[in-house]
């Protein structure tokens, strides 16, 4: 969103989307409906202001809609009063110690990556590895490489593999599209997975609290390991991310943007608002300024050391173990931490060798933070809309459908579905977590006991399946904090992202759903996980079509 204008286009469906928050509001006043529980109500906050995004490509306001509609039903119905509780939805957002840590973050990876490329550190990283790779592929490849290696969280994943990659990829042609597709699928999907990472202790914890209300002596944390392989969306998003990535097939409007960026060089569409300042203003090394790998590569290794560092300090090391410590530790003070560390050593580091004059460098580090300040003021906006969809029950009354028609071999199909219907609409995996997981593993429990089935045959399944859906959700929605994040640090039209990597997500949950359909017939672990790729691969393989058909593109060096 460029200066986070609005377009002239969207003011008339704007004004129709206000008057009908009216209109709503005025109905449902006169028929005297302000109980506390809205039912089939509770949906419209997240479908207008997630149908607002799609059709209008307008982020901010689209997402103000839905808060506003939200706070006019927690406020009997008055759209004055409904106005009043939207705005203190958002303060109530920054103000939250973990919000304002990560718009902390962001704001300051974003000056970090001012000060780099002040210092020649980006310049250099771009020349050194575009001598390693030689075609697009190997671009992509190395992508996704760096976001499994960046595993243990997945807001750094976003940041680091998003703002080192986006200029490699410019170079060969790569479109933002794609990019911002393989750095979200290398982030929660992976984090979910990892077995030592940022969302254990949250994950366990969820597990552990059923399990001790149950009266289940079974270790919460190997419960969560055993689940693993039956977190069927992740593990098959990561396997079709791999397939596309070497097969050089897309298919939908992901193709379009591939063909588009492979023969004209543009890798944003025209008329596109990325959630970074692409514009050519900015301030760029001295000519005389050397051009050094090393300058590169220790800032993000201050980065990822200071994070995973002060990640082990904040959960308790050296007292508590390694995998205690990580999985306790708070993300958000480790990622602010880290980022500030990481910049004062950045600084410290260029000075030392004098590449730049420090007024430059903090000249380069306000440019970094001004280039994603419209990308942070979203992620406010989606924690707002969060908030409010919270209160008004949304999330309760998607289970509520889908709870009466559970049965005990079909609860992780159902359960998948169900999550991610919530994590879609509401945009948050944890909070996903937290609204099924009380509900299906004592659901799980009573009916595995009622039919004399031992628990465990469909608890860790359904577990599993709680993480999936929650991660397919987080995964694509508009209003999801880390797709946000993915088009902010690869520098993606937010809407355009959404709309590309939709089809994809939606493969790879057919995988999953095919996959816990082998649950159900008593499939092994493996034979799921087969099974559900197998599904996803053939149908990307039966509607995809080659980028680049003649080859004309696949050695662009000459072009770049």
């Amino acid at each position: 969103m460029k200066n986070g204008c609005m377009s002239r286009k969207s003011y008339p469906i704007f004004i129709l989307s206000f008057l009908l928050v009216f209109l709503i509001a005025s109905i449902c006043e006169a028929s005297g409906s302000d109980q506390p529980d809205f039912g089939f109500l509770s949906l419209l906050p997240p479908l207008v202001a997630i149908g607002l995004c799609i059709f209008t490509k307008e982020v901010i306001p689209s997402l103000f809609v839905g808060i506003w509609l939200a706070g006019t039903m927690l406020a009997g119905w008055n759209p004055v009063l409904g106005f009043g509780k939207a705005v203190e939805s958002l303060w109530n957002s920054l103000g939250d110690p973990w919000g304002a840590r990560i718009v902390l973050t962001s704001l300051t990876m974003g000056g970090l990556v001012g000060v780099m490329r002040v210092g020649g550190g980006i310049d250099a990283a771009i020349q050194w590895i575009t001598r390693k790779i030689e075609s697009p592929k190997g671009a992509m490849f190395f992508t996704e490489l760096a976001g499994f290696i960046i595993f243990f969280e997945d807001y750094v994943n976003t940041a680091v593999v998003g703002t080192t990659m986006a200029p490699i990829t410019d170079r060969y042609r790569i479109s933002k599209e794609k990019l911002s597709y393989i750095v979200d699928t290398t982030a929660a999907p992976i984090a979910c997975i990892a077995g030592i990472s940022s969302w254990i202790a949250y994950m366990v914890g969820q597990i552990g609290t059923q399990f001790n209300d149950l009266g289940i002596s079974y270790s919460p944390y190997l419960a969560y390991l055993r689940s693993i392989p039956f977190v069927l969306y992740n593990i098959i998003a990561l396997v079709l991310l791999t397939y596309v990535v070497l097969s050089q097939r897309d298919l939908g409007p992901m193709l379009a943007a591939e063909r588009r960026a492979r023969k004209t060089g543009l890798v944003l569409r025209e008329g596109a608002q990325p959630l970074v300042n692409t514009g050519r203003d900015i301030t760029l090394p001295d000519e005389k300024c050397p051009r050094r790998v090393i300058n590169f590569i220790l800032p993000l290794a201050f980065l990822i050391f200071l994070i995973f560092l002060m990640l082990l300090i904040t959960g308790g090391w050296p007292e508590a173990t390694l995998s205690t410590a990580i999985g306790e530790g708070s993300s958000s003070k480790a990622l602010v931490w880290g980022a500030f560390g990481s910049v004062f050593l950045t600084i410290l580091l260029y000075r030392i060798q004098g590449l730049a004059r420090m007024d430059k460098l903090f000249k380069g580090y306000m440019e970094g933070m001004i280039s994603i300040f419209v990308g942070t003021i979203i992620l406010v906006f989606a924690w707002g809309i969060g908030s409010a969809i919270k209160q008004v029950g949304t999330a309760s009354f998607i289970v509520g459908i889908a709870g009466d028609i559970l049965a005990p071999s079909w609860i992780p199909v159902i359960t998948f579905m169900t999550g991610a219907i919530i994590s879609f609409c509401t945009g948050t995996s944890y909070g996903t977590m937290a609204i099924l997981m009380p509900i299906v593993v004592p659901l799980v429990y009573k009916v595995s006991a009622a039919a004399g089935i031992d628990h465990m045959t469909f608890l860790i399944p359904t577990i599993g399946a709680v993480l999936g859906g929650a991660v397919w959700g987080d995964h694509c929605s508009p209003i999801s904090d880390t797709t946000i994040m993915s088009s902010m640090f690869s520098g993606a039209d937010h809407i355009d992202h959404v709309n590309s990597q939709i089809p994809y997500a939606l493969i790879a949950a057919a995988g999953a759903l095919a996959g816990y359909a082998g649950v159900a017939y008593g499939l092994p672990a493996l034979g799921n996980v087969a099974l559900g790729s197998l599904v996803a691969l053939m149908i990307f393989r039966l509607f995809s079509k080659p980028v680049d058909p003649a080859g004309k593109y696949e050695d662009i060096r000459h072009l770049t």
